[in-house]
């Protein structure tokens, strides 16, 4: 008689699809990440051009057409009009909002 040793797969709530977005602290901190290459490739790359900031998505950012809790990006410090931002890629409205938000000061 041959016996099957079965492992469960235990999924934890840390497994599931819900759970993998990524924090404010590390889409900042690969923004940092980013610039600091850059700056790096400026200071070591000689004669070559500066590569440019890497945006992140607008998924990764959670961006979304809406302000959201009275916070919109038209009032961020990295809203750049009409309708810009440094940190998140493509058009951005006035009025939306992303997990990145920051008070223009």
């Amino acid at each position: 008689m041959v016996s099957k040793s079965h492992e469960s797969a235990r999924v934890t709530s840390e497994d599931t699809p819900e759970n993998h977005s990524p924090s404010r602290r590390k889409i900042l901190l690969s923004l940092l990440w980013s610039a600091a290459a850059a700056n790096a490739a400026t200071l070591f790359g000689g004669g070559h051009k500066a590569l440019a900031q890497q945006k992140v998505t607008k998924e990764l950012s959670q961006y979304q057409d809406t302000p959201k809790d009275g916070q919109k990006c038209s009032e961020c410090t990295f809203f750049e009009p009409p309708k810009g931002c440094k940190v998140v890629e493509g058009d951005i409205s006035p009025e939306g909002w992303c997990q990145l938000w920051n008070k223009a000061a």
